[in-house]
């Protein structure tokens, strides 16, 4: 009997501390839309599984059929079009809001102790995010998606020590062939997104642990739930309709299906893999690509370095300001001379 008194009472402690922790208040600072931006890619992510299993029913992961697959799915399937649309539009948005919270982060440097577990693992969602969108533009294999996998993977090979057994796992062969698009397409549609949802739930956990960055002028509170909660389901409300509406206006389309015996004249990616194409397209390619390796990394590590220099006396809110600024101004001119060329 009195075992079971104490493992009622044990549950209602632990209900309660749940209960706690959802009801858990949040700094004021969260309703202000900057901060907001970390939560709309989670919501991207939802719509994207689910229109990305609607369009595994119609999709063909072969180089015979897959282009013909995308077209029936895109003229002739009942809404194909509007759901291959609202998969598209929902990662180019992901990737931008993830942009955008990055350079908000960076610029108030949220990173700091004891955030940066917070930023490793948010740089790390990025980059499986940018995985999933090379992947899903090379399964449409229409000529600039076949040619760009080509130099992709191409560039992949040039690595020392990985680059060639990396290059025959992608592959699966020397060429670019049927296995490929296989291996592609297992990748977007298995180990990616399984990958990416326990990132992006470990990165919520991590956030919660160790709390927000605090911010000057907030100073008030509010609860998770109800009142963050209905006002986050409010905005994940409004960026749906934005998105049914950008795809009615700006529907998907397809260019020309894949030729292996003729080099597509433009291989240029989609816009958020355009910096770095017209990085490597300017560069020699293994200083291009050990290049690109070294932003990457250094990205990840920054506020282990931004510890350093403020230790150092530097004034890194100016410096941030200038990195971000730099930065910025250096993708949007590398992806302006993309258009030109």
């Amino acid at each position: 009997m009195a075992s079971t008194v104490s493992e009622n009472v044990k549950k209602e402690q632990d209900e309660k501390s749940w209960v706690d922790y959802i009801q858990k208040d949040l700094p004021q600072h969260l309703d202000w839309w900057p901060y907001t931006l970390g939560a709309l890619p989670l919501t991207l992510f939802g719509l994207l599984v689910g229109t990305g299993l609607l369009l595994t029913f119609y999709y063909v992961p072969s180089p015979e059929r897959a282009y013909e697959s995308v077209d029936q799915i895109t003229n002739e399937i009942y809404l194909g079009w509007f759901v291959r649309g609202l998969h598209k539009t929902s990662v180019d948005l992901m990737i931008l809001f993830l942009f955008f919270h990055v350079i908000r982060v960076f610029i108030t440097r949220a990173y700091r102790t004891p955030g940066e577990l917070k930023w490793v693992s948010g740089s790390i969602v990025l980059f499986v995010t940018l995985a999933m969108g090379f992947t899903g533009y090379s399964l449409i294999f229409d000529n600039v998606s076949y040619w760009g996998m080509t130099v992709v993977t191409n560039m992949i090979g040039t690595l020392p020590v990985i680059g060639t057994p990396l290059l025959h796992l992608l592959r699966g062969g020397e060429e670019v062939s049927g296995v490929t698009l296989l291996r592609l397409y297992d990748l977007h549609t298995k180990l990616l997104p399984v990958l990416l949802g326990g990132l992006v739930l470990g990165h919520v956990v991590i956030v919660r642990l160790l709390g927000f960055a605090e911010v000057k002028g907030s100073r008030g509170f509010h609860s998770f739930y109800p009142e963050h909660t209905l006002k986050m389901g409010a905005i994940a409300a409004g960026l749906l309709l934005l998105i049914v509406n950008i795809v009615m206006i700006f529907p998907p389309l397809l260019g020309p299906a894949a030729n292996v015996q003729e080099v597509a004249s433009d291989v240029s990616p989609p816009w958020y893999f355009s910096a770095p194409f017209m990085w490597i397209t300017l560069l020699p390619g293994p200083l291009a690509l050990w290049s690109l390796l070294g932003f990457a990394g250094l990205f990840v590590v920054y506020p282990f370095l931004d510890r350093v220099l403020d230790e150092r006396g530097w004034p890194m809110e100016i410096v941030n300001a200038l990195v971000a600024a730099a930065v910025v101004s250096a993708m949007a001119g590398l992806m302006y001379l993309d258009t030109l060329m």
